[in-house]
């Protein structure tokens, strides 16, 4: 090369070079215009394998929580779909109702020789008197083995008897859970008992205590066993 040049190119270098060192900070500076390229996409995008099938995208959609007014109507739902259709059943009890309490006889309604009553019920009262007395029977029925037909009506601790003319025939009393007005006398008790409190019977066996007054008989029967009374009836004395 002619020396007279070498100055010249050798001045004309450096500038050159450091021409291309500031284009190339400028460069690097400068926002970039293209997307970030996931690694992991391009890997995908250029398998080897001859088909490339992309990853199938899982949709997760979040589950609510219920709220109460979702509980209460499940709840309502699987009342409403029980197999019990027919409540009538069902006790229907009011809020306001007592539980019904035993019959209780009145002092002078008890049982005296002079004035016979098992009850507090004398025989021939008529049927009225004694159902409005005591209510509706639990159960009623018909005793046909005489000619003269007796209705009977059972109040569960009691039954009662009437003739063909709606008469009282005759009261038995059978549970140890009721007071049957014999001055303090119940089921249960000791024959002993039933001569303290009633007196000396008419008929006395380990079988039957008898008391008879005024066209009636008063019938205690005993259990000999355990010589405890076991029923008491009060019936016309034929």
């Amino acid at each position: 090369m002619n020396n007279a040049m070498r100055p010249i190119w050798l001045g004309f270098v450096p500038v050159a070079f450091a021409s291309l060192i500031v284009a190339g900070c400028q460069d690097s500076s400068a926002p970039s215009a293209q997307p970030t390229i996931d690694p992991s996409v391009y890997v995908q995008n250029h398998s080897t394998s001859p088909v490339s099938t992309p990853p199938a995208l899982v949709v997760v959609t979040p589950t609510a929580s219920p709220t109460p007014e979702d509980t209460i109507a499940k709840h309502e739902a699987q009342v409403a779909n029980t197999n019990k259709t027919d409540l009538s059943d069902l006790p229907q009890t009011s809020a306001s109702a007592k539980p019904t309490s035993k019959p209780k006889v009145k002092d002078e309604d008890a049982y005296q020789l002079e004035n016979p009553t098992l009850m507090g019920l004398k025989l021939g009262t008529s049927k009225k008197l004694v159902l409005d007395r005591f209510g509706k029977a639990k159960k009623q029925f018909v005793m046909d083995e005489d000619d003269d037909a007796v209705q009977v009506y059972d109040f569960g601790d009691f039954s009662v008897g009437f003739n063909a003319k709606d008469a009282l025939e005759f009261v038995d009393v059978h549970s140890t859970e009721i007071d049957p007005g014999l001055r303090g006398l119940h089921l249960g008790q000791k024959a002993e008992d039933a001569v303290a409190i009633l007196g000396k019977p008419n008929s006395n066996t380990k079988y039957v205590l008898s008391y008879k007054s005024q066209g009636t008989l008063l019938k205690i029967d005993i259990d000999p066993s355990e010589n405890t009374i076991q029923s008491i009836k009060l019936f016309a004395d034929r």
